[in-house]
């Protein structure tokens, strides 16, 4: 049974951070409605966001009494908080010690300050651990209010990357916000103590410090300091969401600088050229820092792949695995479970594979793709989809970024359960896709 993690700082201190944020966050409203109207979507979205890692830590505590990675990674932070509030500083340090680090041994002599319930050697959620002791420290070491706190903060990444959006076609605020903002499963699963809410906002964070460093030639050492935070961040926690946004960042700059040529014939000329130099180079990239990558590295995820084949079999997963057929650990293998993959992760699982509540909301949420998909599908003529894709940089971005990441995570996710919680990032990429296809057409 896990420990305790609900106290009277529960009852509180989070209708007291949720007064604060609610208040600045319409102060911020109410100064940019007027020029810009898509701020009328912040509280809406701010809110869901808030309900949605409420929900996750009720869900986690109530539900899964046994534990889960929520509680464990509160739990665990707590223990470091405990560690600093007591000024054993040289503990403190010595748990800081990625390269040298046993946190079971560290904490071995003193459990009075808690357990760190991860790996000792887990560096991804001793690096989560890290991220959420400022939170923790705030909130008075209450789950509840550092769920609110981490919760507002990551929404930032993704106000940032709905701007980006916006900005593009300000026509669409309307779609672009349901993508980015009111999507159940992200709101959800993107919004509690986890590594999908760093990783998720860090999306957020770098496509808008590139946007405005990079596209827009706004030299300013803020917005390299996000690209770098959220490439740091990626690296540390989840190292290939970095290499799903790679090569459509590539393209996207190099896209921007096409536009201007005026010459049809030399465009023509050099988009061959950029598509086979991009492939290159993110191989190249995927070789040199496959170490970071772990089980996600060129040379593992072939293995990967067929071992979640053979793990499909366990009795343990009973009806919640999923099953896209036999394939060899070869590159052509692989590839030919392309529209399997994609299909298990943008509309899986179906309405007949729920086997709870949770599920029941992710299959309605599938069903609203794959029926907007199909019309989209029918309404887009073939020839417009290729005119709008190599017009358009953000959509081609969006839609290398959801297809590379959807195909990784359809082919390699033994289960449902874990499927609807890892494919959150190429939801509304996925969809801010299709809106946008919809007005091009």
């Amino acid at each position: 049974m896990q420990d305790s993690v609900l106290d009277i700082f529960d009852v509180l201190l989070p209708p007291f951070y949720f007064i604060l944020i609610f208040l600045y966050a319409r102060s911020i409203v109410a100064r940019n409605i007027k020029a810009k109207p898509h701020y009328r979507y912040l509280l809406p979205g701010l809110l869901c966001k808030i309900i949605g890692g409420i929900g996750l830590c009720i869900v986690y505590t109530f539900y899964y009494t046994e534990g889960g990675d929520v509680t464990n990674y509160f739990l665990s932070t707590r223990t470091f908080v405990n560690v600093l509030l007591d000024g054993d500083f040289n503990r403190f340090a010595e748990l800081m010690d990625y390269k040298n680090n046993n946190v079971w041994d560290v904490l071995s002599n003193n459990n009075t300050y808690g357990y760190f319930l991860f790996a000792p050697g887990d560096y991804y959620a001793l690096f989560t651990v890290t991220l959420t002791i400022p939170f923790c420290l705030l909130a008075g070491k209450s789950f509840i209010a550092t769920t609110v706190l981490l919760t507002s903060f990551s929404f930032i990444g993704l106000w940032k990357l709905y701007e980006v959006f916006v900005d593009h076609f300000p026509d669409l605020r309307k779609q672009f916000a349901i993508a980015i903002f009111f999507i159940p499963s992200v709101f959800f699963w993107g919004s509690g103590i986890l590594k999908d809410t760093y990783t998720l906002s860090a999306i957020g964070f770098y496509i808008y410090g590139l946007y405005k460093f990079q596209i827009l030639k706004q030299r300013r050492i803020k917005y390299l300091l996000l690209i770098a935070s959220s490439v740091i961040i990626f690296i540390y926690i989840k190292p290939y969401y970095f290499f799903a946004l790679l090569p459509g960042s590539l393209i996207w700059i190099f896209f921007e600088k096409i536009k201007k040529i005026k010459n049809p014939l030399l465009r023509i000329t050099i988009v061959p050229m950029l598509l086979t130099s991009t492939i290159l180079l993110v191989i190249v990239c995927l070789q040199i820092f496959g170490s970071y990558l772990g089980e996600y590295s060129l040379e593992l995820i072939l293995q990967k792949a067929v071992k979640t084949q053979q793990d499909l079999i366990r009795v343990e997963y009973g009806g919640n695995s999923y099953n896209i057929g036999i394939f060899e650990p070869t590159v052509p293998g692989i590839v030919s479970k392309l529209p399997a993959a994609l299909n298990m992760a943008f509309f899986r699982p179906y309405i007949w594979d729920t086997r709870n509540a949770v599920m029941l909301l992710s299959g309605l949420e599938n069903l609203f793709m794959l029926g907007f998909s199909l019309y989209i599908l029918i309404k887009v003529k073939f020839s417009t989809l290729f005119k709008s894709l190599f017009s358009n940089p953000l959509l081609i971005f969006s839609f290398l970024f959801a297809l590379f990441f959807a195909f990784s995570i359809g082919l390699t996710t033994a289960n449902y359960g874990a499927l609807v919680r890892l494919k959150i990032p190429c939801i509304p990429f996925y969809l801010c896709f299709l809106f946008i296809l919809y007005i091009l057409n």
